[in-house]
């Protein structure tokens, strides 16, 4: 097998390994921020989905290219990944980005939560009632449910910081990078330089 060859063995391994630590750490970590958000919450129901997120579901390590005498690897995510993991401060939200935390509510079980909520609310303000022949109330459009969603954790993010989660920071700096260029060095006999760019920033 040629040097070449060899390395791009090792670099494949690392980012399938890199891939699936990372989603697993991401995956751990927002269902713990989802569990204490819940707690937190007047919800009766206190239990969460753990499930695969958008953001899970992109990242991804790209097949090792080879130019100009360098072997890259690139593993991808999407673009706000660094704010999951480094955090965000106190700020307004778009509407984009209202309608990706809409979105999530729906994955997660946090707009079902609000449609349950909001129909025992208005059940219970039905039977303090003393009209008769009320209508059989029913819950809100899912539609809807997904847009308070969106709202009320966006009001909450204007207000609040959204703190780190460091699900990648935590796996990439384990070790692996020390590990990996020993790996490289031993095929190559020689000494290693591993840079890493943020594909964001530059």
């Amino acid at each position: 097998m040629a040097l070449n060859d060899e390395i791009r063995k090792v670099l494949t391994e690392f980012g399938k390994s890199l891939n699936d630590d990372t989603r697993k750490s991401l995956r751990d970590k927002l269902y713990k921020r989802a569990v204490d958000t819940v707690a937190k919450s007047k919800f009766k129901d206190k239990s969460v989905k753990k499930l695969e997120s958008r953001l899970e579901a992109t990242a991804k390590p790209l097949p090792v290219t080879y130019q100009n005498g360098v072997l890259t690897l690139k593993f991808e995510m999407n673009d706000y990944w660094d704010i999951v993991d480094g955090g965000r401060k106190a700020s307004n939200v778009s509407e984009d980005g209202q309608s990706k935390i809409a979105d999530w509510s729906a994955l997660s079980g946090l707009a079902e939560k609000i449609r349950i909520s909001d129909l025992e609310n208005r059940k219970q303000k039905q039977s303090l009632s003393k009209r008769k022949g009320l209508k059989t109330l029913k819950k809100m459009p899912f539609d809807r449910a997904k847009k308070a969603a969106g709202f009320l954790v966006a009001r909450s993010l204007k207000k609040k910081s959204l703190e780190p989660t460091h699900f990648f920071t935590d796996v990439i700096n384990d070790g692996r990078l020390d590990e990996l260029k020993q790996r490289l060095k031993e095929l190559v006999k020689s000494e290693i330089k591993i840079e890493i760019s943020n594909g964001i920033n530059g």
